[in-house]
């Protein structure tokens, strides 16, 4: 089934073991309000300087992602499933629905979740979205240099790292690269159909 042309309500919450999907809740406004505050969150995420914004700002454009969102982009709540806790964010960005490829990401806010297995997790549904329900032929995702947790993520979900864009980035005083990686369906069916396998308990 693809779900490019459904609305997020329809079809979450998705679930894989302890993590869960929901679309964006104006409820939890103020948590992600801090973490878009976070001026290390944002050094590892974003390639945007770091600026504070103010509440009013981010109000409106949270409003509009949760009311009128891009139709070539699904944002995401990750929660912990059993204790039913809003631990960080993941998305689908700039979907081309033609060609069948978007860019991905995925961010552990609370920071008592990391180091935990919480954004493999929630990365191997985000994928199982993008690829089954999506229909994607090609997903891709970037990481900076100095972000070697997430780099050693992309690479472990079985990623290729296709090239670096040298020196992209200017912070803490010097240039680091930016690094594009890549996964393609097929390899996605065959990555996780060997995992699985390997992880099988015996009977």
């Amino acid at each position: 089934m693809n779900d490019t042309a459904r609305p997020l309500q329809a079809v979450t919450p998705l679930t894989h073991k302890r993590v869960r999907f929901t679309p964006l809740q104006m409820k939890n406004i103020h948590t992600h309000f801090r973490w878009n505050n976070d001026p290390e969150l944002n050094r590892l995420d974003s390639e945007m300087p770091y600026e504070e914004e103010s509440f009013g700002q981010f109000k409106e454009r949270f409003e509009q992602l949760c009311e009128r969102p891009s139709p070539s982009h699904r944002d995401f709540e990750i929660h912990d499933d059993e204790q039913n806790v809003l631990i960080g964010i993941a998305y689908v960005a700039r979907i081309d629905s033609h060609h069948q490829h978007a860019r991905i990401g995925v961010t552990i806010g609370d920071r008592a979740y990391w180091g935990k297995g919480y954004g493999r997790e929630s990365m191997r549904l985000l994928l199982r979205y993008c690829f089954e329900r999506l229909d994607l032929h090609r997903v891709r995702a970037a990481t900076f240099e100095y972000n070697t947790a997430w780099r050693d993520l992309v690479e472990g979900m079985g990623f290729t790292k296709e090239g670096t864009a040298r020196d992209y980035l200017y912070r803490d005083g010097r240039f680091w690269d930016k690094e594009n990686y890549a996964l393609l369906e097929p390899e996605y069916r065959k990555h996780y159909r060997t995992t699985d396998t390997a992880n099988a308990q015996p009977a």
